[in-house]
């Protein structure tokens, strides 16, 4: 759902139950890319690109097995995750945690207070996440 604020930020609210984590990023660099373009340089350019494209199969492995232990997870959870991100004028997000039984409740509280403006903490039925911004 989306809801302005009086402002004029444009903010979207997502409920979800999956969690996948956030895995650092894997060094992909082989062949030093930093030389002329000569015969053995295209070779070595070559075989970087080679090698880069089989190193994305086990991190590909990694992902889904993530996936599927983040779903086997929401399965046997009770728990919701609410999120109210605005992208202007750089990413932020606010989030909560609830129960199925007061995620509409609080999806309305959320929905209320950023269209008044007033950016919401501590909401009844919910467990406050915390704030993050985006250096991006």
């Amino acid at each position: 759902m989306r809801v302005s604020a009086p402002d004029g930020t444009q903010w979207e609210i997502y409920a979800y139950k999956l969690q996948v984590g956030d895995r650092r990023e894997w060094d992909t660099e082989v062949v030093d890319a930093d030389v002329g373009m000569t015969t053995p340089a295209a070779a070595g350019a070559l075989l970087n690109a080679v090698i880069w494209i089989l190193m994305l199969v086990p991190r590909l492995i990694v992902r889904l097995c993530d996936v599927a232990v983040a779903a086997v997870r929401a399965a046997a959870s009770d728990e919701w995750t609410i999120e109210a991100i605005t992208f202007m004028p750089q990413r932020q997000s606010i989030a909560w945690t609830t129960t199925s039984e007061h995620k509409g409740q609080v999806l309305a509280q959320v929905e209320g207070s950023l269209a008044r403006g007033h950016p919401p903490g501590q909401l009844r039925n919910a467990t406050y996440r915390g704030w993050r911004r985006s250096a991006r």
